[in-house]
């Protein structure tokens, strides 16, 4: 079962924040009578900074924007973002770093079109454990509309809307479509 784990309020960023990982980990697994000790669970990162579970078949994405912080535990590879949709340059943003059609699809949408891709890249790179700005394939099509299943360099990854609230955008990758169960921690 996937699971998000939900908390609003102040936290540690960073490897102070572990222990809130772990904690959210270890609920995971007694709601899924999964057998893993999180108590001596090490957290490290891979070569670019995508923290895992060493030695514990577990997989997780953190992300948090504000005073909201998610994570997303799964048995495959998964990424996860939210993003606060708040004013920026962002047609700056998207002119240097979006695609042709992603640049096409934020002159559609707007401010809210811009984060509707932004999410999906930041989400897709947490999935895959590759940087943010590295070579990755666009989140919309030809015909400007995002795309909610790519195939990037023979695997399938698939994009998972979570709704939040107008001011928030929120998805999940993976390499399948997800059903996702949402709990306060």
């Amino acid at each position: 079962m996937n699971s998000i784990y939900l908390y609003e309020g102040p936290f540690e960023k960073g490897d102070k924040g572990f222990p809130m990982i772990k904690e959210a980990a270890r609920r995971h697994a007694m709601e899924n009578n999964l057998n893993f000790d999180f108590d001596q669970a090490q957290i490290v990162r891979e070569e670019k900074g995508k923290p895992y579970f060493l030695d514990v078949p577990l997989e997780f994405s953190l992300t948090h924007s504000g005073q909201l912080w998610m994570c997303l535990f799964s048995g495959k590879p998964v990424g996860l973002d939210l993003q606060q949709v708040k004013s920026l340059e962002y047609e700056k943003i998207a002119d240097r770093q979006y695609t042709e059609e992603e640049q096409h699809y934020v002159r559609l949408w707007g401010l809210a079109g811009f984060f509707d891709v932004w999410v999906r890249k930041e989400a897709f790179c947490k999935c895959t454990g590759q940087g943010l700005f590295t070579e990755m394939p666009s989140m919309a099509d030809v015909n400007h509309d995002l795309y909610e299943e790519i195939i990037w360099q023979g695997k399938t990854y698939c994009f998972t809307e979570i709704p939040m609230a107008d001011d928030l955008k929120c998805v999940a990758c993976s390499g399948e479509k997800m059903d996702i169960e949402a709990r306060i921690l």
